[in-house]
């Protein structure tokens, strides 16, 4: 008898464990960060929903590809990947979009390079830029330039768009000129000044004040990964 009350014991708690899981069952939505976005954006890439590279920042271009994965696969789509929808995407039968739907990785309208700039490491870029200091950048093929603040930098250098500037809203009909678009994924290989010497470099922004400048050796915020298309524009202005 005393054998059996612990068994009875461990039968009655598994409904409760159960429902102790489903309740703490983690809900990924816009908003969230990290390694389990970036294998969300990594599968609805695979699968064809979503045709930018991964992140690992959950906003509205992963929800819509969520809620497209979702409205394909039958499931509710709310943009927010539980339990149900994680099942059904990293499925061997997930639902699949046709092979015309995917486009390229990233869009420039920049021509050919007319300027080259040094390749300088970032780690040895970073010491000479100063907050809240003037950097010009220059198109390295059009050599159209901004000037841009310099806010913050781990990685690459986080810049803005000087907030008192009168010439605001030609920079960023500029930008969108340069990049072709207001998207932060597209990428544009410029040179970047920094005491009289060019230096060469790529930016992306978020279609509003702020731009990322990646150096040679820059690496993203998320995960601290690489970025082969900005690394890909360093190479044709240092090369």
């Amino acid at each position: 008898m005393k054998r059996i009350i612990p068994i009875l014991l461990v039968l009655l708690m598994i409904p409760f464990i159960s429902v102790r899981a489903d309740e703490d069952g983690k809900l990924i939505r816009q908003g969230d960060k990290g390694e389990e976005v970036v294998r969300i954006q990594t599968r609805l890439f695979d699968l064809g929903f979503y045709t930018y590279k991964p992140t690992g920042s959950y906003r509205t271009v992963t929800r819509t590809a969520v809620m497209s994965y979702q409205a394909a696969s039958g499931l509710m789509n709310d943009g927010s990947v539980g339990q149900e929808t994680a099942d059904s995407l990293f499925a061997r039968g997930a639902k699949r979009v046709d092979y015309h739907a995917w486009i390229p990785l990233s869009f420039t309208a920049q021509g050919p390079i007319v300027q080259k700039g040094s390749p300088t490491a970032w780690k040895l870029v970073r010491p000479m830029l100063t907050e809240g200091s003037s950097y010009r950048i220059r198109n390295a093929a059009t050599e159209e330039e901004l000037t841009l603040l310099f806010e913050s930098g781990k990685n690459h250098a986080d810049m803005i768009l000087p907030p008192q500037d009168p010439d605001r809203s030609a920079a960023v009909t500029m930008l969108t000129k340069w990049l072709g678009s207001a998207n932060s994924f597209y990428k544009c290989a410029v040179l970047f000044e920094i005491d009289s010497q060019w230096i060469a470099a790529s930016i992306h922004w978020n279609g509003k004040d702020r731009i990322c400048v990646y150096f040679k050796d820059s690496v993203s915020h998320v995960l601290d990964l690489p970025d082969a298309e900005h690394a890909a524009n360093i190479q044709k202005v240092g090369g």
